[in-house]
């Protein structure tokens, strides 16, 4: 079993800290929903995903789509 790497890890919980401040402004009318919200999201994976050529950056790209899933 592989081990995560320390940085992504962390970010996987911050995106998950992430995602329930974004429903709680959603509810309250303050962020884009839907497709703005998503094309932003999948532009700033593709973005993180192709910086430094770094293995981490998959990782993390993975988990901000994984937000645009749920």
């Amino acid at each position: 079993m592989s081990e995560k790497d320390p940085v992504v890890e962390r970010l996987s919980l911050e995106l998950l800290a992430l995602r329930q401040i974004v429903q709680m402004l959603i509810t309250f009318g303050n962020v884009p929903t839907g497709g703005k919200l998503n094309k932003y999201l999948e532009n700033l994976a593709t973005e993180v995903e192709h910086r430094n050529g770094r293995e981490a950056n998959k990782a993390i790209a993975d988990v901000i789509r994984s937000y645009i899933r749920s």
